[in-house]
């Protein structure tokens, strides 16, 4: 009987000294399990496993893991609440890692002067890093209109892609639609839709201004007032919408000359986590 007490008691302080690795692990689990199906649950679970961690580089680990799943959960905010944790903790190899994160978190938020510095010390992990964080840093520039300093920056990463380059170089050559010239052209109906080049819009709001038009002297002409009336109500909607359409259609042209730009440039440039190697933080660049 002795004897069983002793086991039992050597059993119970194994457990006692166990129990904090073993609930790390179960969290560390149930978060990887959850990762491609419910970000904002996994980054839960990541925590729960830092706090959970004695190990002050595993605890920083698993504080990143959380951020980086706040991120893809979009919840810029808690992500950053967690770098800051990540960042306390985690180990000096980290900090690319961490400010790489920072940077993209800013960058959702748009903070770019915020989003800038961090790229910046995210650019110092190594030379994938670099490239990415220049072409980061070159998209926000181009954002900002400057696009001479997007060109210097992706030059002096040493070297630039020549299909991102000539992205840079066409965005450049083409000229953003005027929305307010967008909106007087549109006075005459389609105008304003075919200054941005939308022609199958322009065509539609050509045809059904016509009709209500000649549905409105057709009436008149009849002294139809009740039909007149109702008519002209849907053909004033009508015409507001081609000046409105002008100026919408600009934007939109305006929006997607950008889009094909930032797609060759920043866009292309993706950062992965590999969760599977925690508490050891790896990420992967791809262009």
């Amino acid at each position: 009987m002795a004897e069983e007490m002793k086991q039992m008691r050597c059993m119970l302080v194994s457990l006692a000294l166990c129990g904090p690795v073993f609930a790390q692990d179960v969290s560390r689990d149930l978060a990887l399990k959850l990762a491609g199906e419910n970000p904002a649950a996994s980054a839960l679970e990541f925590r729960r496993a830092a706090m959970e961690s004695d190990d002050a580089a595993a605890r920083g680990a698993y504080a990143w893991a959380s951020a980086w799943q706040y991120w893809q959960s979009k919840n810029f905010k808690q992500a950053l609440v967690m770098l800051d944790e990540a960042e306390e903790h985690a180990a000096p190899k980290a900090a690319s890692p961490v400010m790489a994160l920072r940077a993209e978190a800013s960058a959702a938020m748009n903070n770019p002067a915020e989003a800038v510095f961090y790229y910046e010390s995210a650019a110092q992990g190594g030379a994938d890093a670099a490239r990415w964080a220049s072409r980061k840093l070159a998209g926000l520039k181009i954002r900002e209109g400057d696009l001479s300093a997007a060109r210097g920056i992706l030059i002096r990463s040493g070297e630039p892609d020549a299909a991102v380059m000539a992205a840079v170089e066409k965005y450049a050559a083409g000229k953003d639609k005027s929305p307010r010239l967008g909106g007087l052209l549109g006075l005459i109906p389609g105008l304003g839709y075919a200054y941005s080049g939308e022609w199958a819009n322009a065509a539609r709001s050509l045809i059904l201004n016509g009709l209500f038009i000649y549905g409105m002297a057709d009436t008149a002409g009849d002294e139809e007032w009740g039909a007149f009336s109702i008519i002209t109500f849907f053909e004033l909607t009508w015409y507001s919408g081609s000046i409105y359409g002008g100026v919408d259609s600009a934007h939109r042209f305006n929006e997607s000359r950008l889009d094909e730009c930032l797609d060759a440039v920043s866009r292309s440039a993706e950062m992965s986590a590999d969760l599977d190697t925690l508490p050891l933080i790896s990420l992967r660049f791809e262009f």
